[in-house]
């Protein structure tokens, strides 16, 4: 995936938001999402959702190959991805917003964030907790899957090579 350009890094149009400001400025530098170098990654642990549509897309698979290769060291990226991928109740405010960049990838990178998230749910399944109250639902792997990643069947190819290519 071609980089997105310092304008689609982060979905804050008018570049007032100083937490955006500070994301797009710590990504930018980095037009291949395989330089970001790691501390940026744990700085910028809970960014995920302040990336526009295509900042997502492109730097996702850094914070998803961090997470294989260092899950401990990862602190909160795992939660953080699993959240991002976890497309919400249909009607509620965040729907549309997450559904228009889930549907953004293609079948091969859909198959990669599928096979991340079937390791997530059968390594670290205890790190999430499945919590239902009222009309609200914790994000897990599992949930992340069934509510969208599904679509995308099994993956048979070795997962670290997949998001490479994303």
């Amino acid at each position: 995936m071609p980089y997105p350009g310092t304008e689609y890094t982060t979905n804050d149009l008018e570049g007032n938001d100083l937490e955006r400001k500070q994301i797009r400025e710590g990504f930018s530098r980095y037009e291949n999402w395989q330089d970001v170098p790691r501390e940026l990654l744990v700085q910028e642990r809970d960014a995920l959702p302040l990336f526009d549509s295509q900042g997502f897309r492109f730097y996702l698979p850094a914070y998803m190959l961090f997470a294989l290769e260092d899950y401990e060291g990862a602190d909160m990226i795992p939660e953080s991805i699993v959240h991002s991928l976890t497309l919400p109740d249909a009607g509620t405010e965040l729907y549309e917003f997450v559904r228009e960049r889930l549907v953004l990838f293609s079948e091969e990178q859909g198959k990669a964030v599928l096979h991340f998230l079937e390791y997530l749910e059968r390594c670290h399944a205890e790190d999430f907790t499945d919590i239902i109250v009222g009309d609200w639902c914790s994000a897990t792997p599992r949930r992340a899957i069934e509510r969208w990643w599904n679509r995308f069947g099994n993956c048979p190819y070795k997962l670290r090579c997949k998001i490479i290519k994303i």
